[in-house]
């Protein structure tokens, strides 16, 4: 998965990247202005190309506004709500990995995503890295526990299409990392996203320990 524009994952090319930033904002757009808002650049004419096949195919509405055209996806259209969840293939993924962390028979303190793909930054090549806190009266040789790890691990990689992988600690050797300033920490508290149980705020916070 593209986790940058999802939507090119499925429609490639400049298309499926000039629709992901349409799908994201209610605010009529200029070209220009669409083509600021791509993750990775492309040229104003290259996407000036992309919008007026979109407006001749419906997909997406422009208006006169002076000299300028202003650009809206069209909510209407019978493509929209496709268009709208390929937009949102990412929050998909992280509700998927919620719904299954929550009936595992030894809950976990935490889970977040971190690195490349929870920055917006990750494509189809990078890994998917989820960090799983674990309770201390869990053991992490639980038969259980490994059971879930493994398996939760080849669901997120089937639904992504990358490889997931899963970075394990205690709650009691997060709080290490934490009194230690381990950089691992400073990564966390800048970019992890919460996915179930405590949120990285709560749990890395110098005084929670």
């Amino acid at each position: 998965m593209q986790f940058s524009e999802s939507a090119s994952s499925v429609v490639p090319g400049l298309h499926g990247r000039v629709l992901g930033v349409l799908a994201r904002t209610d605010r009529p757009l200029t070209g220009r202005a669409v083509a600021a808002l791509l993750r990775t650049p492309a040229s104003p004419s290259g996407v000036q190309k992309v919008l007026d096949d979109l407006v001749g195919n419906g997909v997406v509405i422009a208006e006169p506004a002076g000299r300028a055209r202003l650009y809206t996806i069209n909510r209407d259209h019978v493509a929209y709500n496709a268009i709208e969840q390929l937009a949102g293939l990412r929050e998909l993924l992280l509700e998927r990995i919620k719904t299954e962390a929550d009936s595992w028979e030894l809950p976990a303190k935490a889970i977040w995503l971190f690195g490349s793909t929870a920055r917006g930054q990750g494509d189809a090549d990078s890994d998917l890295d989820l960090l799983i806190v674990r309770p201390d009266d869990v053991d992490d040789s639980d038969p259980r526990w490994l059971a879930q790890l493994d398996t939760l691990s080849a669901h997120a990689s089937l639904w992504s299409g990358n490889s997931c992988e899963v970075v394990e600690y205690s709650a009691a050797e997060i709080r290490d990392l934490v009194r230690h300033g381990e950089r691992l920490v400073t990564e966390l508290r800048q970019d992890a996203v919460p996915i179930t149980g405590s949120s990285p705020r709560q749990t890395l916070n110098r005084k929670a320990g």
